[in-house]
């Protein structure tokens, strides 16, 4: 009788001994999350390849993560954005998001700092609860932008062309050419003698 009191006993003190590490464990891992911000970026463009712990970066620094992206309910051309930062981070009025694609497919939320370092901290807060950092297209969401722009300036470009090479202008360059050739011709004959 007294082996299984003492096995119970040694049981209940290793059970007990497992759930304090299991929640200093819990508790040692969200002692970091304290100082840390969240903040909404509302992008109008496609946001692919960023999803729920997407890195975040300041001026290419890793600085916090991706904790929620959704279509926003009161507007779905909007995707709403919430990232969580350091604390430290320097997010001042001026400052501006961006998608930053990888190679791998992967994207990232890139911050960019804005130009005055004396600027106030981001604090309003915006529908959502979270402040809100204005976004700014990223080089593809430009490129995709000014797509329509770029491709009629090439249109005119092609048109200009095939009429510069014309074949009443091929003729008159292959007549400046031969003209050119004859003049060299005469230099050189000249500079002979």
């Amino acid at each position: 009788m007294e082996t299984k009191s003492n096995n119970i006993l040694v049981g209940t003190v290793t059970l007990a001994l497992l759930i304090a590490l299991a929640a200093f464990t819990i508790w040692l891992s969200r002692m970091g999350e304290n100082d840390k911000k969240e903040y909404d970026i509302f992008f109008s463009q496609s946001v692919s390849g960023v999803a729920k712990g997407s890195g975040g970066l300041f001026s290419g620094v890793p600085v916090g993560a991706v904790k929620e992206i959704e279509l926003w309910p009161k507007d779905p051309t909007f995707v709403r954005v919430r990232i969580s930062v350091k604390g430290d981070t320097p997010v001042l009025e001026g400052t501006t998001a961006t998608i930053l694609s990888g190679f791998t497919g992967v994207s990232q939320v890139q911050l960019i700092g804005g130009p005055n370092k004396d600027a106030k901290p981001i604090t309003a807060l915006g529908p959502e609860g979270a402040p809100v950092i204005p976004t700014k297209p990223g080089a593809l969401g430009e490129l995709l932008n000014n797509a329509p722009l770029l491709l009629e300036r090439l249109a005119t470009l092609t048109e200009r062309l095939t009429s510069l090479f014309d074949e009443g202008n091929q003729q008159s360059i292959a007549g400046i050419l031969n003209n050119v050739e004859d003049i060299t011709a005469n230099v050189k004959q000249l500079s002979g003698e």
